[in-house]
Protein backbone atom coordinates (compact mmCIF):
# COMPACT_ATOMS: atom_id res chain seq x y z
CA UNK A 1 0.00 0.00 0.00
CA UNK A 2 2.78 2.61 0.18
CA UNK A 3 4.04 2.09 -2.82
CA UNK A 4 0.65 2.03 -4.42
CA UNK A 5 -0.58 5.80 -3.29
CA UNK A 6 2.35 7.66 -4.65
CA UNK A 7 1.53 6.07 -8.08
CA UNK A 8 -2.19 6.35 -8.41
CA UNK A 9 -1.82 9.95 -6.84
CA UNK A 10 0.87 10.70 -9.99
CA UNK A 11 -1.63 8.77 -12.43
CA UNK A 12 -4.51 11.08 -11.02
CA UNK A 13 -2.68 14.43 -11.25
CA UNK A 14 -1.26 13.52 -15.32
CA UNK A 15 -5.22 12.40 -16.39
CA UNK A 16 -6.70 15.03 -18.00
CA UNK A 17 -9.85 16.68 -16.55
CA UNK A 18 -13.27 15.40 -17.39
CA UNK A 19 -15.89 17.18 -19.88
CA UNK A 20 -18.05 18.23 -17.42
CA UNK A 21 -19.84 20.54 -20.29
CA UNK A 22 -22.95 18.46 -20.53
CA UNK A 23 -25.74 20.54 -18.69
CA UNK A 24 -27.10 16.79 -17.59
CA UNK A 25 -28.02 15.99 -20.97
CA UNK A 26 -28.58 12.58 -21.54
CA UNK A 27 -27.53 11.33 -25.24
CA UNK A 28 -29.89 8.71 -25.99
CA UNK A 29 -28.83 5.34 -28.45
CA UNK A 30 -29.75 5.66 -31.53
CA UNK A 31 -33.19 3.76 -32.61
CA UNK A 32 -32.99 0.65 -34.84
CA UNK A 33 -35.25 -0.32 -37.32
CA UNK A 34 -36.82 -3.90 -36.87
CA UNK A 35 -39.02 -3.81 -40.20
CA UNK A 36 -38.27 -6.29 -42.51
CA UNK A 37 -39.91 -8.31 -45.51
CA UNK A 38 -42.11 -11.38 -44.35
CA UNK A 39 -41.98 -14.38 -46.14
CA UNK A 40 -44.79 -15.54 -47.81
CA UNK A 41 -47.04 -17.44 -45.33
CA UNK A 42 -47.28 -21.49 -46.66
CA UNK A 43 -50.07 -23.54 -47.02
CA UNK A 44 -50.90 -25.91 -44.23
CA UNK A 45 -52.71 -28.75 -46.27
CA UNK A 46 -50.94 -31.89 -48.00
CA UNK A 47 -51.32 -31.03 -51.10
CA UNK A 48 -48.19 -30.64 -53.44
CA UNK A 49 -46.08 -31.66 -50.38
CA UNK A 50 -43.54 -34.50 -50.45
CA UNK A 51 -42.25 -33.39 -47.07
CA UNK A 52 -43.46 -31.82 -43.63
CA UNK A 53 -43.74 -28.49 -43.15
CA UNK A 54 -41.33 -28.45 -40.36
CA UNK A 55 -38.72 -29.52 -42.78
CA UNK A 56 -38.86 -26.48 -44.56
CA UNK A 57 -36.50 -23.65 -44.14
CA UNK A 58 -38.25 -21.19 -42.84
CA UNK A 59 -42.14 -22.02 -41.56
CA UNK A 60 -44.06 -20.72 -38.94
CA UNK A 61 -44.13 -22.95 -36.53
CA UNK A 62 -40.46 -23.30 -35.62
CA UNK A 63 -39.40 -20.10 -37.28
CA UNK A 64 -42.23 -17.91 -35.79
CA UNK A 65 -40.11 -14.50 -35.30
CA UNK A 66 -39.50 -14.15 -38.95
CA UNK A 67 -43.03 -13.81 -39.61
CA UNK A 68 -43.30 -11.15 -36.81
CA UNK A 69 -44.28 -7.36 -38.27
CA UNK A 70 -42.52 -4.57 -37.34
CA UNK A 71 -43.21 -1.02 -37.32
CA UNK A 72 -40.90 1.42 -39.68
CA UNK A 73 -39.08 4.40 -38.00
CA UNK A 74 -41.18 7.81 -37.45
CA UNK A 75 -40.48 9.94 -40.35
CA UNK A 76 -38.15 13.03 -39.50
CA UNK A 77 -39.49 16.67 -39.54
CA UNK A 78 -36.52 17.89 -42.04
CA UNK A 79 -33.58 15.74 -43.87
CA UNK A 80 -31.19 17.87 -43.71
CA UNK A 81 -28.93 16.00 -46.37
CA UNK A 82 -29.08 12.80 -47.27
CA UNK A 83 -28.62 10.00 -44.95
CA UNK A 84 -26.81 6.09 -44.99
CA UNK A 85 -29.30 4.16 -45.49
CA UNK A 86 -30.46 2.08 -42.39
CA UNK A 87 -31.93 -0.98 -43.90
CA UNK A 88 -32.60 -2.31 -47.04
CA UNK A 89 -36.31 -2.05 -46.64
CA UNK A 90 -36.91 0.51 -44.38
CA UNK A 91 -35.16 3.90 -45.28
CA UNK A 92 -35.38 7.96 -43.46
CA UNK A 93 -38.02 9.78 -45.32
CA UNK A 94 -39.30 13.35 -44.44
CA UNK A 95 -42.27 14.16 -42.93
CA UNK A 96 -45.28 15.12 -46.06
CA UNK A 97 -46.66 18.43 -45.23
CA UNK A 98 -49.86 16.97 -43.62
CA UNK A 99 -47.43 14.75 -41.19
CA UNK A 100 -45.12 18.22 -40.40
CA UNK A 101 -49.18 20.28 -39.83
CA UNK A 102 -49.79 17.07 -37.21
CA UNK A 103 -46.22 17.39 -35.77
CA UNK A 104 -46.80 21.25 -35.62
CA UNK A 105 -50.09 20.75 -33.10
CA UNK A 106 -49.50 20.70 -29.17
CA UNK A 107 -52.33 18.79 -28.51
CA UNK A 108 -51.99 15.95 -30.65
CA UNK A 109 -48.37 15.55 -29.56
CA UNK A 110 -49.61 15.70 -26.20
CA UNK A 111 -52.19 12.94 -26.55
CA UNK A 112 -49.74 10.87 -28.42
CA UNK A 113 -46.87 10.68 -25.58
CA UNK A 114 -47.05 7.17 -23.55
CA UNK A 115 -50.06 6.59 -21.43
CA UNK A 116 -49.58 6.04 -17.53
CA UNK A 117 -51.78 5.47 -14.85
CA UNK A 118 -52.55 7.84 -12.40
CA UNK A 119 -52.14 6.47 -8.76
CA UNK A 120 -54.64 8.14 -7.09
CA UNK A 121 -57.45 8.16 -9.37
CA UNK A 122 -56.40 4.76 -11.69
CA UNK A 123 -57.27 6.29 -14.91
CA UNK A 124 -54.86 6.15 -17.49
CA UNK A 125 -53.95 9.47 -19.28
CA UNK A 126 -51.31 10.64 -21.64
CA UNK A 127 -47.85 11.13 -19.42
CA UNK A 128 -48.32 14.82 -20.65
CA UNK A 129 -51.43 14.88 -18.76
CA UNK A 130 -49.74 13.76 -15.62
CA UNK A 131 -46.81 14.76 -13.03
CA UNK A 132 -44.19 11.88 -12.26
CA UNK A 133 -43.20 11.71 -8.65
CA UNK A 134 -40.01 10.11 -7.37
CA UNK A 135 -38.37 8.76 -4.18
CA UNK A 136 -35.24 10.41 -2.83
CA UNK A 137 -33.34 8.50 -0.32
CA UNK A 138 -32.02 10.44 2.18
CA UNK A 139 -28.65 10.10 4.35
CA UNK A 140 -29.67 8.29 7.18
CA UNK A 141 -27.07 8.14 10.39
CA UNK A 142 -25.39 4.77 11.41
CA UNK A 143 -28.49 2.68 13.09
CA UNK A 144 -31.24 4.47 11.78
CA UNK A 145 -33.84 3.38 9.38
CA UNK A 146 -33.53 4.46 5.72
CA UNK A 147 -35.84 6.99 4.74
CA UNK A 148 -37.22 8.67 1.46
CA UNK A 149 -38.71 11.79 0.27
CA UNK A 150 -41.39 12.34 -2.40
CA UNK A 151 -40.29 15.24 -5.18
CA UNK A 152 -41.27 15.58 -8.58
CA UNK A 153 -39.18 14.08 -11.46
CA UNK A 154 -39.18 14.55 -14.97
CA UNK A 155 -40.46 18.25 -14.90
CA UNK A 156 -37.49 20.34 -15.93
CA UNK A 157 -36.06 19.53 -19.40
CA UNK A 158 -33.54 16.94 -19.51
CA UNK A 159 -30.97 19.28 -20.82
CA UNK A 160 -31.22 20.93 -17.33
CA UNK A 161 -31.86 17.83 -15.04
CA UNK A 162 -32.68 14.41 -16.26
CA UNK A 163 -35.11 12.24 -15.01
CA UNK A 164 -34.53 9.96 -12.04
CA UNK A 165 -34.60 6.30 -13.09
CA UNK A 166 -35.75 5.12 -10.12
CA UNK A 167 -39.34 3.56 -9.61
CA UNK A 168 -41.90 6.36 -9.75
CA UNK A 169 -45.66 7.39 -9.63
CA UNK A 170 -47.99 9.92 -11.28
CA UNK A 171 -51.01 12.03 -10.34
CA UNK A 172 -53.02 13.96 -12.35
CA UNK A 173 -51.93 17.65 -13.45
CA UNK A 174 -53.94 19.53 -10.91
CA UNK A 175 -52.54 20.89 -7.98
CA UNK A 176 -56.05 19.89 -6.18
CA UNK A 177 -55.36 16.26 -6.51
CA UNK A 178 -51.57 16.49 -4.19
CA UNK A 179 -53.37 16.67 -0.81
CA UNK A 180 -55.57 13.55 -1.59
CA UNK A 181 -52.53 11.89 -3.18
CA UNK A 182 -50.43 11.93 -0.13
CA UNK A 183 -53.15 11.37 2.77
CA UNK A 184 -53.58 7.84 1.12
CA UNK A 185 -51.41 5.19 0.85
CA UNK A 186 -51.11 4.85 -3.28
CA UNK A 187 -48.48 6.80 -3.35
CA UNK A 188 -46.69 5.03 -0.22
CA UNK A 189 -46.38 1.91 -1.90
CA UNK A 190 -43.38 2.55 -3.66
CA UNK A 191 -41.67 3.14 -0.31
CA UNK A 192 -42.27 2.25 3.10
CA UNK A 193 -40.91 5.09 4.86
CA UNK A 194 -41.99 8.00 2.25
CA UNK A 195 -41.70 11.75 3.65
CA UNK A 196 -44.27 14.03 1.86
CA UNK A 197 -43.05 17.68 2.05
CA UNK A 198 -45.24 20.10 3.05
CA UNK A 199 -44.11 22.44 -0.03
CA UNK A 200 -44.67 19.59 -2.09
CA UNK A 201 -47.57 21.54 -4.29
CA UNK A 202 -45.34 24.91 -4.49
CA UNK A 203 -42.25 22.90 -5.81
CA UNK A 204 -44.57 21.52 -8.29
CA UNK A 205 -45.41 24.71 -9.46
CA UNK A 206 -42.27 26.49 -9.91
CA UNK A 207 -40.74 23.22 -11.57
CA UNK A 208 -43.69 23.72 -14.16
CA UNK A 209 -42.73 27.47 -14.48
CA UNK A 210 -39.15 27.24 -14.74
CA UNK A 211 -39.37 24.51 -17.58
CA UNK A 212 -41.14 27.36 -19.34
CA UNK A 213 -38.48 29.52 -18.94
CA UNK A 214 -35.94 26.73 -20.40
CA UNK A 215 -38.03 25.77 -22.70
CA UNK A 216 -37.99 29.64 -24.06
CA UNK A 217 -34.47 28.97 -23.65
CA UNK A 218 -33.81 26.18 -26.08
CA UNK A 219 -36.14 27.75 -28.80
CA UNK A 220 -33.95 31.05 -28.49
CA UNK A 221 -30.73 29.11 -29.05
CA UNK A 222 -32.18 27.00 -32.01
CA UNK A 223 -33.56 30.15 -33.94
CA UNK A 224 -30.46 31.97 -33.31
CA UNK A 225 -28.59 29.18 -34.66
CA UNK A 226 -30.35 28.05 -38.13
CA UNK A 227 -31.80 30.17 -41.31
CA UNK A 228 -35.44 32.17 -42.04
CA UNK A 229 -36.02 30.57 -45.42
CA UNK A 230 -39.66 31.09 -45.26
CA UNK A 231 -41.23 34.36 -44.42
CA UNK A 232 -44.58 32.13 -43.30
CA UNK A 233 -42.22 30.62 -40.56
CA UNK A 234 -42.40 33.16 -37.78
CA UNK A 235 -42.61 31.51 -34.91
CA UNK A 236 -43.19 34.99 -31.77
CA UNK A 237 -44.09 38.80 -33.08
CA UNK A 238 -45.69 41.42 -31.01
CA UNK A 239 -48.79 42.44 -31.86
CA UNK A 240 -49.38 45.95 -32.16
CA UNK A 241 -51.60 48.37 -30.68
CA UNK A 242 -54.24 48.50 -33.01
CA UNK A 243 -53.92 44.07 -33.62
CA UNK A 244 -54.23 43.77 -29.69
CA UNK A 245 -57.50 46.20 -29.46
CA UNK A 246 -59.09 43.61 -32.14
CA UNK A 247 -58.67 41.46 -30.21
CA UNK A 248 -59.85 42.75 -26.69
CA UNK A 249 -63.03 44.20 -29.11
CA UNK A 250 -63.81 40.64 -30.88
CA UNK A 251 -62.74 38.59 -27.73
CA UNK A 252 -61.14 36.31 -30.50
CA UNK A 253 -57.54 35.86 -32.13
CA UNK A 254 -57.71 36.19 -35.76
CA UNK A 255 -54.41 33.98 -36.66
CA UNK A 256 -55.39 30.35 -37.57
CA UNK A 257 -52.00 29.55 -36.81
CA UNK A 258 -51.09 30.29 -33.28
CA UNK A 259 -51.21 28.06 -30.51
CA UNK A 260 -50.89 30.81 -27.27
CA UNK A 261 -50.94 34.64 -26.92
CA UNK A 262 -49.07 35.94 -24.04
CA UNK A 263 -49.91 39.29 -22.33
CA UNK A 264 -46.74 39.74 -20.14
CA UNK A 265 -46.26 43.85 -19.71
CA UNK A 266 -42.64 44.84 -17.80
CA UNK A 267 -42.26 44.21 -14.11
CA UNK A 268 -42.95 47.49 -12.48
CA UNK A 269 -40.83 48.73 -9.20
CA UNK A 270 -41.47 47.53 -6.07
CA UNK A 271 -44.14 49.80 -4.44
CA UNK A 272 -42.76 48.75 -0.69
CA UNK A 273 -38.74 48.90 -1.94
CA UNK A 274 -39.37 51.17 -4.46
CA UNK A 275 -36.78 48.78 -6.68
CA UNK A 276 -37.12 47.27 -9.93
CA UNK A 277 -37.02 43.63 -9.88
CA UNK A 278 -34.45 41.93 -11.36
CA UNK A 279 -34.94 38.74 -13.87
CA UNK A 280 -33.99 35.64 -11.64
CA UNK A 281 -34.90 31.99 -12.89
CA UNK A 282 -33.61 29.88 -9.82
CA UNK A 283 -35.14 31.09 -6.40
CA UNK A 284 -35.64 28.91 -3.32
CA UNK A 285 -38.70 27.80 -2.61
CA UNK A 286 -39.55 29.06 0.58
CA UNK A 287 -38.93 32.43 -1.07
CA UNK A 288 -41.70 31.73 -3.76
CA UNK A 289 -44.35 30.47 -1.17
CA UNK A 290 -43.58 33.65 0.82
CA UNK A 291 -43.61 36.28 -2.01
CA UNK A 292 -46.48 35.08 -3.24
CA UNK A 293 -48.46 35.08 -0.08
CA UNK A 294 -47.62 38.35 0.33
CA UNK A 295 -48.54 39.28 -3.18
CA UNK A 296 -51.66 38.02 -2.45
CA UNK A 297 -52.31 39.10 1.04
CA UNK A 298 -51.45 43.25 -0.05
CA UNK A 299 -52.92 43.50 -3.56
CA UNK A 300 -56.04 45.17 -3.29
CA UNK A 301 -56.88 44.33 -6.67
CA UNK A 302 -57.89 41.19 -8.21
CA UNK A 303 -55.28 39.33 -10.57
CA UNK A 304 -56.69 38.46 -13.67
CA UNK A 305 -57.24 35.05 -15.20
CA UNK A 306 -54.60 32.89 -15.43
CA UNK A 307 -55.86 31.97 -19.15
CA UNK A 308 -58.61 32.59 -21.30
CA UNK A 309 -59.71 30.60 -24.02
CA UNK A 310 -60.47 32.30 -27.69
CA UNK A 311 -61.86 31.42 -30.52
CA UNK A 312 -59.69 31.31 -33.57
CA UNK A 313 -61.39 33.93 -36.56
CA UNK A 314 -59.81 32.98 -39.45
CA UNK A 315 -60.19 28.85 -39.11
CA UNK A 316 -60.93 27.54 -42.31
CA UNK A 317 -62.41 24.17 -40.98
CA UNK A 318 -65.84 25.23 -41.50
CA UNK A 319 -67.04 21.89 -40.34
CA UNK A 320 -70.76 21.69 -38.36
CA UNK A 321 -69.30 18.47 -36.55
CA UNK A 322 -66.01 19.90 -35.18
CA UNK A 323 -66.18 22.79 -33.33
CA UNK A 324 -63.85 26.09 -33.93
CA UNK A 325 -60.30 26.18 -33.24
CA UNK A 326 -59.20 27.63 -29.82
CA UNK A 327 -56.51 29.44 -28.36
CA UNK A 328 -55.35 30.09 -24.90
CA UNK A 329 -54.58 33.75 -23.98
CA UNK A 330 -52.22 33.51 -21.23
CA UNK A 331 -51.68 36.67 -18.34
CA UNK A 332 -48.04 36.50 -16.94
CA UNK A 333 -49.77 38.41 -13.73
CA UNK A 334 -51.25 35.36 -12.74
CA UNK A 335 -48.98 33.05 -14.91
CA UNK A 336 -45.87 34.04 -12.81
CA UNK A 337 -47.46 35.76 -9.84
CA UNK A 338 -43.58 36.23 -8.28
CA UNK A 339 -41.96 39.65 -9.82
CA UNK A 340 -38.11 37.80 -10.29
CA UNK A 341 -39.66 35.15 -12.13
CA UNK A 342 -42.21 37.60 -14.39
CA UNK A 343 -39.04 39.81 -14.91
CA UNK A 344 -37.21 36.70 -16.13
CA UNK A 345 -40.11 35.49 -18.65
CA UNK A 346 -40.20 39.23 -20.02
CA UNK A 347 -36.72 39.23 -20.37
CA UNK A 348 -37.01 35.74 -22.23
CA UNK A 349 -39.44 36.65 -24.55
CA UNK A 350 -37.83 39.74 -25.63
CA UNK A 351 -34.78 38.14 -26.68
CA UNK A 352 -36.62 35.31 -28.61
CA UNK A 353 -38.00 38.31 -30.54
CA UNK A 354 -34.51 39.50 -31.05
CA UNK A 355 -33.35 36.43 -32.60
CA UNK A 356 -36.37 36.92 -34.32
CA UNK A 357 -35.53 40.26 -35.43
CA UNK A 358 -32.06 39.27 -36.45
CA UNK A 359 -32.92 36.36 -38.45
CA UNK A 360 -35.35 38.37 -40.81
CA UNK A 361 -33.19 40.85 -41.43
CA UNK A 362 -30.31 38.23 -42.33
CA UNK A 363 -32.98 36.48 -44.77
CA UNK A 364 -34.98 39.67 -46.11
CA UNK A 365 -32.17 42.83 -45.64
CA UNK A 366 -33.80 46.34 -45.22
CA UNK A 367 -32.42 48.55 -47.53
CA UNK A 368 -30.77 51.17 -44.87
CA UNK A 369 -30.20 49.04 -42.33
CA UNK A 370 -28.78 45.94 -40.36
CA UNK A 371 -29.14 43.92 -38.08
CA UNK A 372 -27.25 45.65 -35.38
CA UNK A 373 -29.32 49.04 -36.03
CA UNK A 374 -32.72 49.39 -34.48
CA UNK A 375 -35.53 50.08 -36.99
CA UNK A 376 -37.61 53.28 -37.08
CA UNK A 377 -39.63 54.00 -33.84
CA UNK A 378 -43.34 53.39 -34.56
CA UNK A 379 -45.76 55.87 -33.62
CA UNK A 380 -49.55 55.84 -32.01
CA UNK A 381 -51.28 52.57 -32.88
CA UNK A 382 -48.34 50.90 -34.98
CA UNK A 383 -46.02 50.70 -31.69
CA UNK A 384 -45.78 47.57 -30.17
CA UNK A 385 -48.21 45.96 -27.18
CA UNK A 386 -47.91 43.54 -24.21
CA UNK A 387 -48.56 40.78 -26.38
CA UNK A 388 -47.16 38.21 -27.96
CA UNK A 389 -48.31 36.14 -30.59
CA UNK A 390 -46.85 32.13 -30.50
CA UNK A 391 -47.59 30.40 -33.97
CA UNK A 392 -46.43 26.90 -35.02
CA UNK A 393 -47.25 25.34 -38.06
CA UNK A 394 -46.28 23.34 -40.97
CA UNK A 395 -43.11 25.83 -42.02
CA UNK A 396 -42.02 26.44 -38.36
CA UNK A 397 -41.81 22.96 -37.83
CA UNK A 398 -38.59 22.93 -40.34
CA UNK A 399 -37.11 26.12 -38.41
CA UNK A 400 -37.53 25.61 -34.74
CA UNK A 401 -39.64 23.38 -32.77
CA UNK A 402 -42.89 25.13 -30.72
CA UNK A 403 -44.80 22.59 -29.65
CA UNK A 404 -42.67 21.42 -26.28
CA UNK A 405 -43.60 25.62 -24.97
CA UNK A 406 -46.99 24.93 -26.00
CA UNK A 407 -47.09 22.10 -24.28
CA UNK A 408 -45.12 23.92 -20.94
CA UNK A 409 -47.71 26.88 -21.07
CA UNK A 410 -50.63 24.23 -21.23
CA UNK A 411 -49.20 22.11 -18.21
CA UNK A 412 -49.11 25.33 -15.87
CA UNK A 413 -52.74 25.95 -16.88
CA UNK A 414 -53.81 22.25 -15.88
CA UNK A 415 -51.96 22.27 -12.74
CA UNK A 416 -53.55 25.88 -12.07
CA UNK A 417 -56.92 24.33 -12.91
CA UNK A 418 -57.86 27.82 -13.53
CA UNK A 419 -57.86 29.21 -9.69
CA UNK A 420 -58.44 32.62 -10.85
CA UNK A 421 -61.05 34.88 -12.52
CA UNK A 422 -64.92 35.18 -12.48
CA UNK A 423 -67.02 31.72 -12.28
CA UNK A 424 -67.49 32.39 -16.43
CA UNK A 425 -63.64 31.71 -16.78
CA UNK A 426 -63.13 29.18 -14.50
CA UNK A 427 -63.73 25.92 -16.11
CA UNK A 428 -61.10 23.28 -16.16
CA UNK A 429 -58.56 22.49 -19.03
CA UNK A 430 -61.02 19.47 -19.86
CA UNK A 431 -64.90 19.58 -21.82
CA UNK A 432 -65.84 17.23 -19.14
CA UNK A 433 -64.47 17.82 -16.05
CA UNK A 434 -66.62 17.19 -13.44
CA UNK A 435 -65.55 13.56 -13.18
CA UNK A 436 -62.07 15.24 -10.89
CA UNK A 437 -64.63 16.74 -8.30
CA UNK A 438 -67.04 14.07 -8.13
CA UNK A 439 -64.25 11.19 -7.86
CA UNK A 440 -62.80 13.38 -4.74
CA UNK A 441 -66.32 14.03 -3.07
CA UNK A 442 -66.92 9.94 -3.39
CA UNK A 443 -63.50 8.81 -2.53
CA UNK A 444 -62.68 11.04 0.14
Amino acid sequence: MPRLLPRLLKILQDASEPNTFNNGYTRYKKRVSMKNTIPETPTFTSEGRTHSILLDNANPITDGHLYNRHKSLPPRVHLVKPLQHTGEHDHPREMTNEEREWWSSPYLRMLASPLRECQTTHKKLPCDFLIRLAPVRLPASQGAREQHILVPDGIEHPKFKPRRSTPACYIVCWKDVVPYATSRNSLRRISQNLIVQPLLSARIGYQLRLRVLQELEILTKRLAAGPLDDPAATVLRRLTRSEWNVVRQTNSIPYKDAVALMVVPPVNQNPETKEKSQPSVQLDIADVVRIDTNNSENSSRRPPPLSIIRPVADDDLNSPLLPNAQVPLYHGLSLFPVRPQRAALHKALCELLGAERRARLRAFPVSGFSEHEKSPRARGDAKGSHAFLLCSNQHTAKRADVVPLAIALWRLRMWEGQAYGSAVETSHWEVDAGWRLSWAEQMY
